[in-house]
Order: structure tokens, then C-alpha cells, then sequence
């Protein structure tokens, strides 16, 4: 986890503790995504709002050992292909009219 420095007797600015708050939400989901993908029941983890958003701020420097990696790549191409089938169903022709 990366460290913010803070000068000596100066007080943490907003910007430092959001910084903070963002690196400690940014270590938290990568330890639980690399537990719930090394797990024996990955398929079941369910991949929160939290963890599309982090994944997208922070995935090119978060760490994943190989079979996290590929099985949320899996989980997130699933997710992809689900929601691609909900717009898909949105604007298809409505057959009763």
C-alpha cells in the first residue's frame, strides 16, 4: 500500500486524507477480489459497484496473482455479455405491437 507523506506538525489537508481514503478502498478491494478469485467458489462471488469502479481507477497498478487474473477477467466478460443481453432485449422490436 502506498504511503502519503505529511510534513511534520502540519495538519493533513482534505486532498491528503481523500488520497488516503481512495489508496486504503484501492488495497481493500484487490485483497478481496485476489481471496474471492483464488477461492474454490469464485463462480459464486458476486462483483460489486465498488469493485467495477476500482477496478477501472486503479487496475492497471493493482496486483493479481494468474488465476485471479483470469478468473476475473471470466467474471468480467460474464457480467459484460449480461448486461450487453439486457440493452439488446431494451431495443429489440417489441413483437406484440
Amino acid at each position: 500500500m502506498t504511503k502519503i507523506i505529511n510534513f511534520p506538525n502540519t495538519p493533513k489537508s482534505a486532498a491528503q486524507k481523500e488520497a488516503e481514503a481512495l489508496e486504503y478502498k484501492k488495497f481493500t478491494v484487490e485483497n478481496t477480489l485476489n481471496l474471492a478469485m483464488s477461492s474454490d467458489l469464485w463462480e459464486h462471488y458476486e462483483l460489486t459497484a465498488d469493485d467495477v469502479g476500482c477496478l477501472e481507477q486503479f487496475g492497471e497498478v493493482m496486483k493479481f496473482s494468474p488465476l485471479a487474473a483470469a478468473r476475473l477477467v471470466s467474471k468480467l466478460a460474464s457480467q459484460n455479455k449480461k448486461l450487453a443481453n439486457c440493452i439488446h432485449l431494451q431495443f429489440a422490436d417489441d413483437p406484440w405491437s
